[in-house]
């Protein structure tokens, strides 16, 4: 009962409310609430949700793949941050967090040869956020050591956390670059 004789629409999902929009995919009467605003025009959810479908490419072993490359790339640049913040200075890390990123999540699309899913994208994040997590859990051993044993003054817990901030950073700079990347986002003027 989406239209009654007299020519009032209504809506398909909504059988009580009159419209006078429709969907240009599938021509159904379609009510503002249920109206998704495309550049071309007004589609139902339900189109729409059928054509993001076929944008999603990413096979069930893609998810395995992104997370345990994206984890062990991850967890080597933890590592390669403390050896940069130890032998330099760490302010390095702004500049390098970005590239190392760039880097993995460039490096990790490969492996999954160009596939793409929205869920893959949180897949490589979190495969970041688990390959970095020892190695902030090791760093922040010696901090935690500092104020367990009481001779913590304000010069030697920032001292003794020092490592632990720099993965912080690391992270903060380098996953939204690597997820960026492998989702393909560009940013040009």
């Amino acid at each position: 009962m989406t239209e009654i004789t007299s020519g009032i629409l209504y809506c398909y999902n909504h059988p009580t409310r009159e419209t006078a929009l429709r969907c240009k995919r599938c021509e159904r009467p379609i009510c503002t609430s249920c109206a998704v605003g495309t550049p071309t025009g007004y589609m139902c959810k339900d189109c729409v949700r059928q054509h993001q479908k076929v944008f999603d490419t990413a096979v069930w072993t893609d998810y395995l793949i992104v997370f345990f490359a994206s984890s062990i790339l991850s967890g080597l640049a933890a590592i390669a941050t403390i050896a940069i913040t130890s032998l330099i200075w760490g302010f390095f890390i702004i500049f390098l967090a970005p590239l190392a990123g760039g880097g993995i999540g460039s490096l990790v699309r490969r492996f999954v040869k160009n596939r793409r899913s929205r869920a893959l994208n949180f897949t490589l994040a979190t495969g970041m956020i688990a390959g970095a997590l020892p190695v902030m859990l090791l760093t922040g051993l010696p901090g935690l050591a500092v104020l367990l044993l009481g001779g913590a003054d304000f010069l030697s817990s920032i001292y003794a956390f020092g490592p632990l901030i720099w993965q912080i950073v690391y992270l903060a700079l380098g996953m939204p670059a690597a997820y960026y990347q492998f989702s393909g986002l560009v940013f040009r003027r």
